[in-house]
């Protein structure tokens, strides 16, 4: 066998194994969490967990193994572990907190009720095509009717433009923002069309994210920043997922800082962290924030 004499000592001794192994656990927590259960978990406490007791197993592996260092070693490790259990239990014990106590997405009736709430069509909003050229934070006093241009602005710097049809990576035929659906050979859109195509998209996104948003929500903390935040996430990862959010929980809880916050969470694809999705989620959660104390 290749395994050493002494590996129960090893394992069940060592300080620096076991900060390895709650490195582990705090690297793979959320990941666990929401594998099983389904429950979205603040990923950033537990990266921060997971580098803190990594570099303690890292650095206990140099400090002499004897009776001279133990007390240093058992500090070390005491505050290591102290601080990643208080991240673990702020993040993992804060999304099942979450889970248990924020209100479940709406009902089928309700739903439906959410679609009739927005059949109307949008009025003009051309006020914000000058708007849009500020920082967000000047955004607050825009008028509610500039939706469209705010969720233009913010989504399409991320999707790409062509006004030339092609096949995408799987060969699907592809036009201007992504746009697939009466795409084909031989195509070309002007800015204005395709401008359009996404508009249209995006207010397909937006209402069926809104079907999981109550009435309340509605009413009182849905500025058009904060729902253009929502609706370019629905936009990115599906309005069912972003409506069975915890963002989306929170703010139907009224806690709207959080709910922003919440959107900053999904920034991996495949498993990984993107950059590109770190700095849109980043600029979700601004325009999500504008107005909240």
């Amino acid at each position: 066998m290749h395994i050493i004499d002494n590996w129960k000592e090893v394992l069940f001794k060592t300080y620096s194994v076991w900060s390895m192994i709650l490195g582990f656990i705090a690297f793979m927590g959320s990941e666990i969490l929401y594998y099983f259960w389904q429950i979205e978990a603040d990923p950033y406490p537990l990266g921060l967990a997971a580098l803190v007791f990594f570099v303690v197993g890292f650095v206990g592996r140099f400090i002499r193994q004897d009776d001279r260092s133990k007390g240093l070693r058992r500090a070390i490790f005491l505050t290591a572990f102290a601080f990643g259990i208080f991240m673990l239990i702020k993040s993992l014990g804060g999304a099942v907190y979450d889970d248990i106590t924020l209100p479940e997405p709406q009902t089928a009736a309700e739903e439906q009720a959410a679609l009739d709430w927005w059949a109307a069509p949008n009025p003009a909003d051309a006020f914000m095509l000058k708007a849009m050229s500020k920082p967000v934070a000047q955004l607050a006093d825009a008028p509610a009717d500039g939706f469209d241009e705010i969720a233009f602005a913010l989504i399409s710097k991320w999707e790409g433009k062509r006004n030339k049809s092609y096949r995408d990576v799987i060969g699907v035929w592809t036009i201007c923002y992504g746009h697939t659906r009466t795409a084909g050979p031989g195509q070309f859109k002007s800015d204005a069309e395709c401008k359009a195509l996404l508009i249209d998209e995006i207010a397909e996104y937006r209402d069926g994210w809104l079907r999981y948003v109550n009435e309340n929500a509605k009413a009182k903390w849905l500025p058009a920043t904060r729902k253009a935040a929502y609706t370019s996430l629905a936009f990115n990862i599906g309005w069912q997922g972003a409506g069975k959010s915890t963002a989306t929980r929170r703010l139907n809880a009224g806690d709207l800082a959080g709910g922003c916050q919440a959107i900053g969470w999904y920034n991996k694809a495949g498993g990984k962290v993107w950059r590109g999705l770190v700095l849109r989620r980043s600029e979700e959660v601004g325009y999500c924030m504008v107005g909240v104390a």
